[in-house]
């Protein structure tokens, strides 16, 4: 059983993993600012739905971690080799769905988001050409997946950091020496990620797909359980859509405000999410074994590490925050909404840590469909229902909104926590 150095260690990677593939779309979006406000507006809305896109990619990553991890254990080649096959297939699969729809149906995705006029043509144009290729985010998720499970989370933050330096160097040079606008940041992802595909395909061996692997049926298991994780990930995106019509409702100041905070407090979460993707392997790999108290064991160490790094970083931006909302707006009420984010996601670190832990063992251990039926009751019940009842009908505003979102990940902890005890006493 691996010690808290060595979880910190294989996690790490992970954390920086997160941030840099986070830092693409940002990227993209800093250097068309030197273009038009269209340009910006382009690009962040077709990064919104790209993220969606990027959410159904990470629940099969994560799937395929958790499977190909336990199977390593107590499976034979022939078996560890059916999920590399179904793996990349069902990855393959739907990268080339989302690609075609962004292409032929790109247009009116962003018309329904609200882009009109330049603004339409230009999201159009980033969304065909990289929602168009997702299929390289995909694969890389996938190939990272099957490093992640022989415990090499390097590997995987490397090929990161390569897409990010080449997207930004091609970017730029698109944008800047050739003048081709949103279409050159847009080809500068589009090959950027490539590289990274050809990178990571190279560092993988055993995990090599068949010749014949598209012919091959897909993994039951694997079919079984990625659905309701994917299904997991779309309503955390939904219930933030419908909070974000909430907070939109107290006005555009205080719609902004609330923008800023979670820009900067994605910086807490960090530890956790790189946290959260290891623990699928590591209890994966127990449950192999049939050990539930190394399980457990990983479980409260997994939490306690997360919270203490979150409580650092989120105590540094939370001191700050002030000075920080200021970088963003000099608007009084912007900068208030964005003082109050900042506090209640500080405040919240503990339960959504829990949340996110036990949602990451139960999939570790191949029980999908507990934390989606969590999830979509938290986001679209408890988190919209609480923050509209203590938002507008107590009066609470931006307060009551976030109110609802720390019940929401406290319920989420507790019952996936009471849910995982009834699980590992059988």
């Amino acid at each position: 059983m691996k010690n808290n150095k060595e979880i910190i260690k294989f996690a790490f990677p992970a954390m920086v993993e997160n941030f840099l593939q986070m830092l693409v779309g940002l990227s993209d979006t800093f250097l068309v600012t030197r273009i038009s406000l269209s340009a910006v507006a382009a690009v962040s809305l077709s990064n919104n739905i790209i993220a969606v896109y990027q959410a159904l990619f990470i629940a099969i990553g994560t799937i395929v971690a958790s499977l190909y991890s336990r199977r390593l254990v107590d499976g034979s080649k022939e078996s560890r080799q059916k999920i590399v096959d179904s793996g990349l297939k069902l990855s393959g699969i739907i990268g080339l769905v989302l690609g075609l729809v962004s292409i032929f149906l790109g247009s009116f995705l962003v018309n329904l988001f609200g882009a009109r006029g330049e603004v339409l043509t230009l999201s159009y144009d980033y969304l065909a050409l990289v929602g168009g290729t997702i299929i390289l985010l995909g694969l890389m998720t996938t190939f990272g997946s099957f490093l992640r499970a022989h415990g090499d989370s390097t590997t995987p933050m490397l090929a990161s950091l390569l897409v990010n330096v080449v997207n930004l160097l091609l970017a730029a040079v698109f944008i800047f020496v050739f003048h081709w606008g949103v279409i050159g940041a847009a080809l500068g992802t589009v090959i950027a990620r490539l590289l990274g595909t050809i990178y990571l395909y190279q560092k993988i061996k055993e995990e090599r797909p068949s010749r014949q692997f598209w012919r091959l049926k897909l993994d039951k298991e694997l079919v079984r359980m990625t659905f309701p994780a994917a299904g997991e990930r779309l309503s955390m995106r939904l219930g933030d859509l419908l909070i974000m019509m909430l907070v939109i409702s107290f006005g555009e100041k205080v719609f902004a405000g609330n923008a800023i905070g979670e820009s900067i407090t994605q910086f807490n979460y960090m530890p956790m999410f790189g946290i959260a993707t290891v623990t699928v392997v590591l209890i994966a790999q127990e449950f192999g074994k049939n050990d539930f108290e190394n399980i457990k064991r990983y479980i409260r160490k997994t939490m306690l590490l997360s919270v203490l790094m979150m409580a650092v970083i989120g105590g540094v931006i939370l001191a700050f925050a002030h000075q920080l909302s200021q970088m963003f707006t000099s608007d009084a009420v912007a900068i208030q909404s964005s003082d109050t984010v900042i506090l209640f996601s500080f405040i919240a670190i503990f339960f959504v840590t829990g949340a996110n832990i036990y949602t990451a063992a139960f999939q570790g251990i191949g029980n999908a469909k507990l934390p989606f039926y969590a999830t979509t009751f938290g986001m679209l019940v408890v988190r919209t229902l609480f923050g509209l009842f203590f938002g507008h009908f107590l009066g609470l505003g931006l307060e009551g909104v976030w109110f609802g979102v720390i019940l929401d990940n406290l319920f989420r902890f507790l019952f996936l926590r009471y849910k995982f005890k009834q699980v590992s006493t059988i």
